[in-house]
């Protein structure tokens, strides 16, 4: 049996310059011919794949003719918020249908696809609309419409047909836009302005209802209380002061009637007893008693109510007084022996006591007119106590009422915002429609006009051929790379002196039979001569297509 063999694993030394161009000697069929097919096969795809031309036309937004200072804001700048409205309504899917089925666009697709998918997959991704500025810049003010298409005239057709699209879409949404816009406001406007009415009518009925409970009339009712209180204090006073004077003139007349009984005595002359004089002499004092006591008791009357402890005390002394008057009248002794009458009319006491009964008759007559005064003042009294008392449950009975009036307040004047606010709408809906009917205000216009491209923008067979070939050379290095690194023998004497660390002290070429080198050289160039025919063949065949076949845009 044979002893296992034992492997040591030796690193490979770093390559020279010379050993780079041994091994591109050792592998160039490796590499020229990867290379070789990658220019083969970048010059079929470039020439078989066909022209595609891009057509464009740039379209500006003019602005208005009339200056912005006589124009609402909101009419002009209105042209950038339709851009996007009018891509989508011109680059939808029924609008790309029509155009597809209009100028017979991409035949060869449609072969293999639904229009639909057509439309999605192919014209979709054809179109583009991108701003345009002519610094270069993106600017908002125009715009270009692109177009990718293997026939030049037919992409010409088409930017034409979006441009025309575009201009007649902008005129037909100014026309929808502006008569929707104006009957919109006109039902609004109509609504907030019976709304408004409605609010009217109800403010006015609650303020007709609500009459001296409305916050305007919450000074004046504050100042109609005090007024009328002030109007009872005095009426108050007014009372008292001639209740008083009542008690004056009573006292007066109570004095004139004493007066007069002690005038009448005086008319006649008697011869009296001594004790028909002591009884006189108490007959007149006692009634001067009565007589101060009532004054004091109309005194206490008036300032204190009848039930009043003093009041009562004053009326039971006054009435023992009459008392003790009655019972001296009633102890007149009747026919004393020596009392002697002789009666004599006394001119001076007539003429007094004629004055007295006149000046009685003056201070009745005022009592009655102070009693009557007293009446009106009282009567005044009730009326102003009335007054006030209404005034009064005005004042208490406003707040929910100035809360309702406020709250329908507030919503008139919400009313009659949002009428103004709708009315100024609609007049700039209107001079929107004005605009547009004048064709005055902002429009689409053509700045650029399409016309047919003179070259394809794509491919750029230059830059595929070359793209393709370093390719094919890379991809050539590249399997000659790993063909080297896979081959572990030694190629050269650095090898043997590296690998072995003997001296070496001679070589002995490669003899190889002379037949087979033939035989090798000959299948060798058989086989390029063919790659290189066929190579040719196919480049050939691909430029006949592209130049002759092929119809020339």
């Amino acid at each position: 049996m044979a002893a296992p063999q034992n492997f040591v694993s030796v690193s490979r030394r770093p390559p020279d310059i010379e050993d780079y161009i041994d091994i591109l000697r050792r592998y160039r069929s490796w590499i020229v011919g990867p290379t070789f097919a990658g220019l083969v096969i970048s010059v079929v795809v470039a020439f078989f794949t066909p022209d595609v031309y891009v057509c464009t036309a740039a379209m500006q937004i003019r602005p208005s003719v009339v200056s912005r200072d006589l124009l609402p804001s909101a009419i002009n700048g209105q042209m950038q918020q339709k851009l996007q409205q009018l891509s989508l309504d011109i680059l939808g899917r029924d609008n790309l249908i029509l155009w597809i089925q209009k100028l017979n666009l991409y035949p060869k697709e449609r072969a293999r696809s639904t229009v639909e998918d057509v439309a999605e997959d192919y014209f979709r991704k054809a179109v583009h609309i991108v701003p345009y500025a002519a610094d270069g810049s993106s600017g908002a003010q125009a715009f270009r419409i692109v177009f990718s298409y293997p026939d030049k005239y037919v992409a010409q057709k088409v930017v034409s047909g979006l441009v025309t699209d575009f201009q007649n879409k902008d005129l037909s949404l100014q026309v929808e836009t502006n008569t929707a816009t104006n009957m919109l406001f006109s039902d609004l406007v109509k609504n907030a302005k019976d709304n408004m009415e409605a609010k009217q009518v109800e403010l006015a009925s609650f303020t007709a209802q609500n009459q001296g409970k409305l916050p305007e009339n919450f000074g004046s009712n504050s100042m109609e209380v005090q007024a009328r209180q002030a109007a009872i204090a005095q009426i108050n006073q007014q009372i008292s002061q001639e209740k008083q004077r009542q008690a004056l003139l009573e006292a007066n007349l109570n004095n004139n009637k004493n007066t007069q009984s002690g005038v009448e005595p005086t008319l006649t002359q008697s011869v009296s007893t001594p004790n028909q004089q002591v009884r006189n002499t108490n007959l007149t004092n006692i009634e001067g008693s009565i007589q101060n006591k009532q004054q004091e008791c109309i005194a206490i009357e008036n300032k204190y109510q009848e039930n009043y402890p003093d009041v009562i005390t004053c009326k039971q002394q006054l009435k023992l007084l009459e008392d003790r008057k009655a019972e001296i009248e009633r102890a007149e002794p009747a026919g004393q022996p020596g009392s002697t009458t002789r009666i004599a009319i006394n001119t001076a006491a007539k003429q007094q006591l004629d004055k007295l009964k006149q000046d009685e008759q003056a201070i009745r007559a005022e009592i009655n007119a102070s009693v009557l005064q007293v009446a009106v003042l009282e009567k005044n009294l009730n009326e102003e106590t009335r007054d006030l008392k209404i005034v009064r449950d005005k004042i208490d009975s406003s707040p929910p009422v100035v809360q309702t009036y406020n709250q329908l307040a507030s919503e008139l004047q919400m009313a009659k915002e949002e009428y103004t606010n709708l009315s100024s709408k609609k007049d700039t809906a209107g001079t929107q429609q004005q605009v547009q009917e004048h064709r005055v205000g902002e429009k689409l216009q053509t700045l650029e006009s399409p016309i047919p491209p003179d070259k394809p923008t794509s491919p750029i067979r230059g830059v595929w051929v070359g793209i393709g070939t370093v390719m094919g050379l890379v991809f050539g290095i590249a399997l000659a790379g790993a063909k080297e690194v896979k081959n572990t023998s030694l190629k050269n004497l650095k090898d043997v002196r590296a690998y072995t660390n003997l001296p070496v002290l001679s070589s002995i070429p490669l003899l190889e039979n002379a037949l087979l080198v033939r035989r090798k050289r000959r299948l060798a160039w058989l086989a390029w001569s063919s790659a290189l025919i066929v190579g040719t063949l196919l480049m050939s065949g691909a430029m006949y297509y592209k130049y002759v076949m092929l119809p020339q845009g």
